[in-house]
Parts: structure tokens; sequence; C-alpha cells
């Protein structure tokens, strides 16, 4: 996209009322990713996993989406986290490197009860050899009562067909051994 296309594309941007760091997410909507990154994060006293998708093709390629399964066993208010939250982050790791292609070692959330760190790393590990693999994300707004100008997020992940690689054709000039004959620099034309 030119600087051009990018200005046309704040038609809508008032400077005088709107802020420069608007929501800027992916709308709704299924998109074809690649998986960028997994990271192994701490913010706030707060560890989390973060995947990174970037978008493939179509109107928002290069435009990522960060997504966060947290199996942090408290709340940052110190209740245990609801097993539906947890459930959700373990399925969402599940998922995602099933769409990939790998079996993902389900015993990493064995250790979940004493060192949520080390799960963290086992997961950043597990999925660092899988970077480029491509995936459809699908992302799926709902209502927030207490917050409706921030609609929840959710995600779904499905299986794309994966990028080959061309097979290297054969160098023509292969067997050619070349040629003995000397050149005059002051034959070249340049």
């Amino acid at each position: 996209m030119s600087l051009k296309d990018v200005f046309a594309s704040l038609k809508d941007f008032d400077p005088k009322k709107d802020k420069v760091g608007g929501n800027s997410a992916l709308p709704a909507g299924k998109y074809y990713v690649s998986l960028s990154g997994v990271t192994h994060q701490a913010k706030n006293d707060r560890e989390f996993v973060m995947f990174t998708f970037e978008v493939l093709d179509g109107e928002f390629a290069g435009r990522k989406e960060n997504v966060f399964p947290s199996l942090e066993l408290v709340t940052s208010t110190g209740k245990p986290m609801p097993d539906f939250v947890l459930e959700r982050s373990i399925k969402t790791i599940m998922k995602i490197a099933s769409v990939i292609g790998f079996e993902f070692d389900k015993r990493i959330f064995a250790g979940l009860e004493d060192d949520v760190t080390n799960v963290y790393e086992e997961i950043q590990q597990a999925f660092s050899s899988h970077l480029g693999k491509t995936l459809t994300l699908e992302i799926i707004e709902s209502r927030n009562k207490k917050d409706p100008d921030h609609p929840y997020r959710n995600y779904d992940f499905y299986e794309a067909e994966q990028p080959t690689t061309p097979e290297a054709i054969e160098d023509p000039f292969a067997d050619n051994p070349g040629s003995e004959e000397e050149i005059d620099e002051s034959k070249i034309p340049f």
C-alpha cells in the first residue's frame, strides 16, 4: 500500500476528536495467516504466551493479530482463575498445534500446578520450529456489556494448505566447461 493509499484510508479520521492510538485491530472475519511468533512474556507480574499471526493476503495483508492464552491459576485480584478460562486457553494452544500439523505434547500441561513459567517456556520451544506455517484464523466478536465500544474477541483456527517449495531446476550450464577465449576489455562497449 502506498503512502497515498494509507492517507486515503484515513478519510474518516478527525484529528480534533479522534485518538491517534485508536483500535486498529483486525475486524471480525476469517483470515489466511502464518504463525509468525510464539513468545513467553510478562507484564505487571503476570506471565503469558503470545501467539502472533500475520495476515498473508487480502485487504489486511501484513497486519498482525496477537492471541494471549493465559494459564495463570489465579486472577490479577488473587481469586482462582475460572476453569472455563483455563480450558479455553489449553484448547486454543492445542487447536493451533493441530491445524498447523504437529502433535502437541500434552504432558507439557502436567507441570502446570508446579511452575507455569516452565510450561510457557516449553510451549514457546515446542512451537518455535513451526513458525511460518499457515492456517485460517477466525476472529469472532461478541458484545461486551461493560464496555460496548470494545467487544470481546474470540478466536477459532482452521487448517490451510501449506505453501510448497518449488523444486530446484537443473543448471543448464552445468556440463559446459566454459570458454578458454580471452576477452579484450577494450572491445567492451561500456
